[in-house]
């Protein structure tokens, strides 16, 4: 992993893509004179496990947000260590927050989590099996173990070869991004001496567009580097089961 800060490109890639799901409840038979409420209660661990995944096939990354790590991926995260491996892993995994509510007893996802020495977050394959529980303050080196176990299950292809390959277009593009830089600098200072007119800026926006077609590249193999099949395809879950609302960042 790398000692020094990564480029703008390669930060767009160190990213956790959450997902939000929401179950729409439905609503009790309204009393003559007043309006009908929505009746929450906890679905059962199928049930939820279906509208959380959703028609998403990969293997299933699952936090529950509590009020020490509410609104951030501390829970996942390690303090003061780089956590590239953690962030590239996840590319192969959807990843799933809850809310901090989601231990009370009507929750539609209360179900998802044990009752006792309940865990902080889970891998799983898509339908709930090969569960592996994991708390926030375990290492690094365990989430890993746990996340490319699961990646060995679901995954055709072997991850240790994506994984590497993804890391290295991260250095590629540091490179690239740092020759950028370099000449936008180069050509802000012709600019400033010289003025539009300089010959030199001839060469200096050659220079960029060539920077700019390494990048479009760069970010065209990383597509293709993240591609991983899975082993099984994932069955959409029934109309009454589905996903009302599920929200991205």
């Amino acid at each position: 992993m790398p000692s020094t800060p990564r480029s703008a490109s390669s930060r767009k890639y160190l990213e956790i893509e959450w997902t939000y799901p929401v179950h729409q409840e439905e609503r009790e038979a309204p009393v003559a004179g007043t309006v009908a409420r929505r009746a929450r209660r906890a679905l059962t661990r199928e049930q939820a496990l279906r509208v959380i995944a959703g028609e998403d096939p990969r293997p299933l990354l699952v936090l529950r947000e509590c009020k020490w790590c509410n609104g951030t991926d501390k829970a996942l995260l390690g303090e003061g260590v780089d956590n590239e491996k953690t962030f590239l892993l996840s590319r192969w995994f959807h990843c799933v927050k809850l809310p901090q509510d989601v231990l009370e007893d009507d929750h539609p996802f209360r179900n998802l989590f044990g009752e006792k020495n309940v865990e902080h977050l889970f891998v799983s394959t898509h339908d709930g099996a090969n569960h592996i529980p994991l708390e926030s303050e375990r290492s690094r080196a365990e989430l890993w173990e746990a996340m490319t176990t699961l990646l060995e299950v679901d995954y055709k292809q072997k991850y240790r070869m994506s994984l590497k390959k993804v890391t290295k277009l991260l250095d590629e593009f540091d490179v690239v991004d740092a020759r950028y830089q370099e000449v936008v600098a180069r050509r802000d200072e012709i600019l400033e001496e010289e003025g539009p007119k300089s010959r030199k800026l001839k060469k200096v926006y050659r220079d960029l567009a060539k920077a700019e077609a390494d990048l479009k590249t760069l970010h065209a193999e990383f597509a293709k580097a993240s591609e991983m099949d899975l082993r099984r395809p994932v069955v959409a879950p029934p109309p009454e089961e589905a996903p009302v609302g599920e929200v991205g960042l």
